[in-house]
């Protein structure tokens, strides 16, 4: 059995995986000056930080102006070094956990660690957790002793882990532990940190120009002089698929395990475990993942790239989803290698800033007792309405908040949507057709299977045209006839003179539909197939230029204003015009299923299985029709 390594919540493993690749080799002395122009010389320096090798590259005027700003920055990251660590017995916070039922006032670096590293335990729902420490001890106690620890030792370090255990006040930077036997470990945050403290005071000292490196992560300032950038190459997994960055007033962080696994005999075969910790469970995460993140700009990109990159590794691609909170710009990418040892894969989250929907709050319940809700669409005078497919009827939720049932046959209908004329138009699965319903609950079927091969509409867009574009995918409903088996899963068009075609192929299972408010093109989410893609729209309807939009299926979608789209699913994904993912609301519900804005665009109405949430958006924020 291959021997454990040090296991600890968020640690990075070899630095050589993440290098700037600059024109000056550093010396093996650790400090070097190099000759950069008429107007700088290039200082490089190194020292110990938080227990691995750090490295400050800057230009400056002058040798000696150089070399007191490099020194000043490693005196500053020591001061974080000696808040946080976990390794020095009289750091700072080995000395607050000893102190158990004090209040105790803490530095403000600490205040600042527990502040963010609060933050992120939210956003990962657990994922990311400061107080992992005695779990990080005991697995670098069984590294030494090389055999895994006992399930019930894991048992006993996970009863002292958890937030509850500490109390924090985080506006008067006191502190109180509950519990004895707790241990901080800032493992996953503290190196960002400590670069980011690093560059604060090289700038404070007027020096602009540099990149500080810590165990792997990256802070940078403004670029080399006549540089676009420092040149970072980003090493994978397999050196399958490695990626040179161009890096400016930003951070890269890196996590996975490349070099530290460990390899166990579970029910006849080899279950490889890596070195990083998920805080949930207490053990070491089953899978062969490597995490880069580079976050632009910001107050903290190291910290939040450091923390961003501990939690994409517990989470994974699509539970790193929720990580988007709408403060940071840049992106997150994962490479993965199957258990079987096939080349890997590389994926990417992007990630955009936007002030207005990171002030968007919380949600609130505006009705429930749905068993499955649906197709939520308003009508023009402000009533909501909202199917309840597995009930088989449409549900009135008035501008009043009274709360009725339609009188009309809902056909089990899925998404609905209103035509420029104001009727009411639905994806009826009952006998997989498009239909019409006018004032009186008569119905008009638009489309059929009768004479078009449909698996079942599933959900649907109108277009300022008139045009009708709708999903088809197969979904074996209660209602269908037995036996019935699915065709090819296609999205549709039906034009206003009746005619309806194939309007775009290619999907595992096609679901949610949305358009731009002018007709320029078409977003469809192929939720079983993992992504979803824009068409362009021409002027007879034909749909062309397909791009891929976002890495990620979606049930239902919505369109703001701005040209942000509301994917759904485990969560609710705003995703910018360009296809970067600004914030992740709700993503504890069980299942979103669909989403839209009323007309005033003031509310983002959600249907969340059994009952229907609403968030109050930001006067910026403006829904599509």
């Amino acid at each position: 059995m291959r021997r454990i390594p040090s296991l600890s919540h968020g640690r990075r493993p070899s630095v050589t995986r993440l290098l700037a690749l600059l024109a000056m080799v550093v010396a093996a002395s650790g400090t070097s000056v190099s000759f950069a122009g008429d107007d700088f010389v290039r200082v490089v320096d190194r020292r110990v930080v938080m227990g691995t090798s750090a490295t400050i590259q800057v230009y400056a005027p002058d040798e000696a102006t150089g070399y007191a700003a490099t020194r000043a920055a490693f005196a500053r990251m020591a001061e974080v070094e000696d808040a946080l660590s976990d390794y020095r017995p009289r750091s700072e916070a080995m000395r607050l956990v000893e102190r158990v039922g004090e209040s105790v006032e803490v530095s403000s670096d600490l205040a600042t660690a527990l502040r963010r590293s609060i933050h992120w335990h939210r956003l990962s729902g657990g994922g990311f957790d400061p107080t992992v420490g005695p779990l990080s001890l005991l697995w670098r106690t069984a590294r030494r002793e090389g055999e895994p620890p006992s399930r019930a030792s894991v048992d006993f370090a996970n009863d002292v882990v958890g937030l509850e255990k500490l109390e924090f006040d985080s506006k008067t930077g006191r502190v109180r532990c509950r519990t004895a036997g707790l241990r901080l470990d800032f493992g996953g945050i503290g190196k960002g940190m400590a670069a980011d403290a690093g560059l604060a005071v090289l700038r404070a000292h007027g020096l602009v120009r540099a990149l500080v490196e810590v165990g792997g992560d990256l802070v940078a300032g403004f670029p080399p002089p006549e540089s676009p950038g420092w040149r970072v190459r980003i090493r994978t997994i397999d050196g399958d698929d490695d990626e040179i960055v161009m890096l400016e007033n930003g951070a890269i962080a890196t996590s996975g395990d490349v070099e530290q696994f460990l390899d166990v005999e579970r029910n006849g075969g080899i279950v490889r475990l890596s070195h990083l910790l998920d805080p949930r469970t207490g053990r070491p995460i089953e899978a062969r993942r490597e995490v880069t993140v580079l976050v632009r700009g910001g107050v903290s990109p190291g910290a939040d790239a450091d923390a961003l990159a501990s939690c994409a590794s517990v989470l994974g691609f699509n539970g790193s989803m929720r990580l988007a909170d709408g403060t940071t710009d840049g992106w997150i990418r994962f490479h993965e290698i199957p258990s079987g040892g096939e080349l890997g894969r590389t994926r990417r989250i992007p990630l955009a800033a936007d002030p207005t929907w990171a002030r968007v709050g919380p949600a609130a319940v505006l009705v429930e007792g749905f068993e499955f809700s649906e197709g939520p669409v308003f009508l023009s005078n402000g009533d909501l309405l909202v199917t309840d497919q597995p009930r088989d009827r449409i549900v009135r939720v008035d501008s009043t908040g009274g709360v009725s049932v339609m009188p009309l046959a809902a056909r089990r209908a899925n998404g609905l949507a209103v035509s420029g004329d104001g009727r009411l138009l639905g994806c009826a699965e009952a006998d997989n057709q498009l239909v019409a319903w006018a004032d009186d609950g008569t119905v008009e079927v638009l489309a059929d299977r009768d004479s078009n091969p449909f698996n079942g509409p599933n959900d649907l867009w109108v277009g300022p045209s008139g045009r009708i574009w709708f999903t088809d995918p197969f979904y074996r409903r209660p209602w269908f006839a037995g036996g019935r088996k699915g065709l090819r899963a296609d999205v549709h068009r039906l034009d206003p003179d009746g005619t309806c075609t194939v309007a775009a192929t290619g999907f595992v299972r096609p679901n949610g539909i949305v358009g731009r408010p002018d007709g320029s093109r078409l977003y469809v989410a192929d939720l079983d197939g993992g992504r979803t893609d824009s068409f362009a729209i021409d002027d007879t309807g034909a749909l062309g230029d397909r791009r891929a939009f976002f890495p990620l299926g979606s049930d239902g979608m919505a369109m703001a204003s701005d040209g942000a789209v509301v994917l759904t699913g485990k969560g609710v994904h705003v995703v910018s015009a360009d296809g970067a993912l600004i914030r992740t609301l709700v993503p504890d519900e069980r299942w979103i299923s669909n989403a839209c804005f009323d007309p005033a665009g003031e509310r983002l109405v959600v249907t969340a299985v059994d009952r229907v949430l609403v968030f109050e958006l930001a006067p910026e924020v403006i829904g599509g029709p």
